[in-house]
């Protein structure tokens, strides 16, 4: 190739760089419609719930501008596991949160549904308006929980001891997460109400004399997960600090005599990989005001959007007499 040749090429790209350049620009790419189903299987209860919708393409560049939920009806939903089918049925359940979509939520509910640990399911989803689709999970096995020191819950242990718990955590977990949580009675009237609370894992004091407080979040497991059938342990830590704090935030939120703390629930939860996957790309940052762009969506919908997972969840009550 000769020198006028590759200057001849050179300019006319430049020329095609320009006139791109001048044509309108648009933040939105192309657009198909395709199904977007979520479900998590979980262990949390007997019934199942799966959401079928459609993705939609907003009036504008602002996806808050669609405020008509896009909710497909009459979906067949199937679930098949080792124990069989499992059909899920439409069903209406209250919105919390209407600030954007003023109507109840449209479900797919299954009942009664005991998730088995360790088995796989696949989900079938059809729809007279966009046709199909398809995904499978394995669930998570069941887990354990030991504490190191529980006496901190009662409060003891030295001043700079740190409540330390254990997770037992099986080889199909993925994603991990401890928290803990405190109950309370109060007095209300004539009535004892119970109350809970979730207690952050530290509390940080900045420069300027803020606190803030950080709560658990999912984390990929630290452990190696390829041991079949056994189980690996993972620490956890609450730091003492924090807990003290809420605990005399309770304390000190009701008169002397009508509140009692009652016990701590110690929770923790596994998730398959997709689950972690979808999750964690989500909420990459960790904070309500960013979005990534650096990664496409994660599904494991074949032929649509959305995600299907499983959640199980193991829990240890300790009773609380010094509070």
């Amino acid at each position: 190739m000769t020198r006028s040749s590759v200057a001849f090429r050179a300019a006319m790209c430049c020329l095609v760089l320009v006139a791109g350049c001048e044509g309108p620009f648009t933040p939105k790419g192309p657009y198909s419609d395709k199904l977007v189903v979520y479900g998590i299987l979980t262990n949390r209860s007997d019934t199942q719930y799966v959401r079928v919708y459609s993705t939609y393409n907003p009036p504008g560049v602002n996806p808050l501008g669609q405020t008509a939920d896009n909710v497909l009806r009459g979906a067949s939903i199937v679930v098949k596991g080792e124990a069989g089918l499992f059909q899920f049925q439409e069903k209406t359940t209250p919105r919390v949160d209407k600030s954007r979509y003023t109507d109840d939520l449209l479900v797919y509910a299954s009942y009664p549904f005991s998730l088995t640990v360790g088995k796989t399911y696949n989900l079938n989803v059809s729809t007279r308006e966009m046709g199909g689709v398809s995904a499978a999970v394995t669930v998570p096995n069941r887990g354990r929980i030991q504490f190191l020191n529980a006496y901190i819950l009662n409060g003891g242990g030295s001043d700079d001891e740190n409540l330390v718990i254990y997770g037992w955590i099986r080889e199909l977990t993925y994603g991990v997460m401890m928290q803990l949580h405190l109950f309370y009675d109060v007095l209300e009237g004539n009535s004892w109400v119970t109350h809970r609370q979730e207690i952050p894992a530290v509390s940080v004091v900045f420069l300027d004399g803020s606190k803030v407080y950080f709560f658990p979040v999912m984390r990929r497991r630290q452990t190696s997960g390829i041991i079949k059938d056994k189980e690996e342990n993972e620490m956890f830590v609450f730091g003492k600090k924090a807990y003290f704090e809420k605990v005399g935030e309770i304390l000190s939120r009701y008169p002397v005599g009508t509140v009692h703390i009652k016990r701590a629930l110690v929770v923790l939860t596994q998730v398959d990989r997709d689950l972690y996957a979808y999750s964690k790309r989500v909420n990459g940052w960790e904070d309500p005001f960013s979005i990534r762009t650096d990664l496409p969506d994660y599904s494991n919908i074949s032929g649509g959007h959305g995600i299907f997972g499983a959640l199980v969840e193991d829990s240890v009550f300790v009773e609380i007499t010094n509070w």
